[in-house]
């Protein structure tokens, strides 16, 4: 017979993954948007004025770390969904 917490931890875990998913889809989509925007403008010889480059540099300096953060994630990660199963068979 199935146990209403194991129902309630595979929900979880179901629930966790797909938002996982969803973040990491859109780091690096918006990553790559950015990055790619900026090879475009570049090629093209368009020059940006001064401020608008500092804040587009800040920008892509953020969206550098939060890949990272997304990569860190999905090859170091696994421990959450352990605990979370260790807690649910007590």
């Amino acid at each position: 017979m199935i146990k209403l917490k194991d129902l309630l931890a595979e929900g979880i875990i179901k629930f966790r993954q797909n938002k996982k998913w969803l973040i990491s889809i859109v780091v690096v989509s918006l990553f790559a948007t950015i990055l790619g925007l900026m090879i475009y403008f570049m090629s093209s010889g368009v020059d940006v004025m001064g401020g608008w480059k500092e804040i587009l540099l800040l920008m892509l300096g953020g969206f550098v770390g939060s890949f990272a953060k997304v990569i860190d994630f999905w090859f170091n990660n696994a421990e959450d969904d352990v605990k979370l199963l260790e807690h649910a068979d007590d």
